[in-house]
């Protein structure tokens, strides 16, 4: 009797019956579930993270590189303007492909405007002698497309240009040229209208431009300037050059993907003028969609849901 029923028991099969197998499924469901929720925007938020660490990189660098070349400002930065007359930058528009809007009528993100020619010399006196601008009627070299179509010559196949270097001149693969910033005509350029709280923390006292009172703002006129390739802070053979080129990642593959440096010029004289300042000030350094460094950090630890 005892052998029979040692011969049965040995006889049972093993395995999971269909309830196990579901109950299972639902586990491992439940772990993926919370696995995706926890890595959510993790690629991103780490950009994020990059970039802040960036803009803090940007701004040492500018400032020891103003040291290191005895109050020397770096120069040939991207002015954020195209021109569709060739080579003048008196006439131009905001930059097509950057990643926010630049207007002239206040509606945008940044605000397009000549830069004074008394500005120009201060600017030039403190080492940025000049700056870079697209020109849409030339063609990069090996190109199909022409630079008349920002986004077309950015996403064809058949040449070099990427959207981050568009200020680089034809024959290095981009659309730009280089505009002395001597005094002889009011150039054009862009200007912050986020008030000066947004950047140093501090209100001002007076009525502050925010791009639809130009006539009666009597404050600090900050100019706007991208940190690309060409300027002189990434020159190698420069005392203080920095070795590589930040780039900001949060905008579109045909959008311009630099940081943006934020100087103070001078300041608006309540009469839709800008008076130029005694010398130009680095304030601070914002990132490709104009956010300050603490807006950027609320992207990082996801009190910004703005990626």
């Amino acid at each position: 009797m005892m052998m029979k029923e040692k011969t049965l028991k040995s006889n049972k099969r093993g395995g999971f019956t269909l309830l196990e197998l579901l109950v299972v499924v639902a586990i491992l469901a439940a772990v993926a579930g919370t696995a995706t929720i926890a890595l959510k925007d993790t690629d991103a938020r780490a950009s994020a993270a990059a970039h802040v660490a960036m803009m803090d990189e940007l701004n040492k660098g500018i400032r020891s590189y103003r040291i290191l070349k005895k109050n020397e400002l770096p120069s040939n930065l991207d002015s954020l303007v195209q021109t569709g007359t060739a080579g003048d930058a008196t006439a131009g528009v905001g930059l097509e492909i950057a990643g926010f809007s630049i207007e002239s009528d206040g509606s945008g993100d940044a605000y397009l405007m000549a830069i004074p020619t008394d500005v120009q010399e201060v600017m030039s006196a403190g080492g940025i002698t000049a700056l870079q601008y697209v020109d849409t009627t030339v063609t990069p070299a090996d190109s199909p497309v022409s630079c008349s179509d920002l986004a077309a010559v950015v996403n064809s196949r058949g040449n070099a240009v990427v959207a981050g270097n568009i200020f680089m001149s034809p024959d290095a693969n981009g659309c730009g040229f280089s505009q002395d910033m001597d005094g002889a005509a009011a150039y054009m350029g862009v200007w912050w209208q986020g008030g000066s709280e947004r950047l140093t923390g501090q209100p001002e006292s007076g009525t502050e431009f925010d791009g639809s009172n130009l006539a009666t703002a009597d404050s600090t006129a900050y100019l706007l300037t991208g940190i690309g390739p060409s300027s002189t802070l990434f020159d190698a053979n420069e005392l203080g050059g920095m070795t590589t080129v930040p780039v900001y990642r949060h905008v579109g593959p045909d959008e311009y993907g630099r940081f943006i440096a934020v100087w103070n010029v001078g300041a608006y004289d309540g009469s839709g003028s800008i008076t130029a300042g005694d010398q130009v000030e680095l304030v601070t350094i914002v990132d490709g969609a104009l956010d300050t460094k603490e807006e950027e950090l609320g992207e990082w630890d996801g009190t910004r849901n703005t990626i």
